[in-house]
């Protein structure tokens, strides 16, 4: 197999290119790396060493290092997160658009970049989206009647298994909270219905997996999962992406709507009798694509006033 090259347009609007034989660096400096396995970025968003893709064993993949985050397929990857990459996908960092080809031979190799600056200007960005929350209830009580590795080996599973629906679903995980994981589909880069039709199509998934983890022959015996409930709680409107601290993963989106979604996944399948909780403005944006059930307005625990929610199933 031939190895991978990507492609790009520089900042003098030359076509650049640059095959991958192990490892390729993308980054603002990249110091210490060969110009061969280097792509530079000059853009002050961009982390010095922002992110690296890697050639193993017939896989291409790339991973995010970064504070302001990497793009694949208009998908942002969360920091640390490595994800495989195929031919015709489209890598955005900063202002650079990178296209993967795995059909060419090698060609121009990338020149280097001068720029070079002392810090990464992390910057806090305004924007709209839909959250989706997906709790696990009665963890607590379950770490105290079963042996841990067994408990430690069925969360991993459920993870694994809510994960891979939200990738699938183009969402980006920003974390997992305890029992709780965490994930956004942004609306600037595709319409709100389509990313709202997203969210609730993969809590939809999720809870559709669970259920048949439940009904499995594997699961008879397992006391854990049988005593574990679910809740999901989807939201839509205005939030702030910005860092606390100084790691590159202390990614945080601070806004009312990120709150009240976690507020809705922990009175899902519990308070009210729907395991899927959605907003008003979520319950808006896909109207007619899902069965609602109106669940008028309701009180929500440390919140002033009341939010009419509405119930997927």
């Amino acid at each position: 197999m031939s190895e991978p090259v990507l492609e790009w347009t520089n900042e003098a609007g030359e076509l650049c290119s640059l095959t991958v034989f192990d490892r390729v660096f993308i980054g603002r400096s990249c110091k210490g790396i060969d110009k061969t396995r280097q792509i530079i970025v000059a853009d002050p968003q961009v982390s010095r060493e922002h992110a690296v893709i890697t050639w193993s064993g017939g896989r291409l993949s790339i991973t995010d290092m970064s504070k302001n985050g990497t793009w694949v397929n208009n998908v942002r990857l969360t920091s640390g997160a490595c994800v495989a990459i195929v031919h015709d996908d489209v890598i955005r960092v900063g202002n650079r658009q990178i296209r993967v080809s795995l059909l060419q031979e090698i060609a121009e190799v990338a020149k280097e970049d001068d720029f070079d600056a002392s810090s990464t200007r992390v910057v806090a960005v305004g924007m709209t989206i839909t959250s989706l929350v997906a709790d696990m209830r009665g963890f607590t009580g379950v770490t105290q009647r079963e042996q841990s590795a067994a408990v430690y080996a069925l969360l991993k599973e459920i993870f694994d298994t809510l994960s891979a629906i939200i990738h699938e679903c183009k969402g980006t995980i920003v974390d997992y909270a305890g029992d709780a994981v965490y994930a956004f589909w942004d609306h600037s880069l595709f319409p709100g219905k389509q990313q709202a039709f997203r969210a609730c199509e993969a809590a939809v998934k999720q809870r559709e997996e669970i259920r048949n983890m439940r009904s499995s022959s594997a699961s008879q015996t397992s006391p854990v999962l049988e005593s574990l409930k679910m809740g999901w709680g989807i939201t839509t409107g205005p939030v702030t992406m910005a860092h606390y601290g100084g790691r590159a993963a202390d990614l945080a989106l601070v806004g009312d709507s990120t709150n009240l979604a976690f507020r809705l996944s922990g009175m899902a399948n519990k308070n009210l009798p729907c395991a899927i909780l959605l907003c008003s403005k979520t319950a808006d944006l896909i109207r007619g694509k899902f069965e609602l059930t109106d669940l008028g307005s309701v009180p929500i625990r440390g919140r002033t006033g009341k939010e009419h929610l509405f119930g997927i199933g």
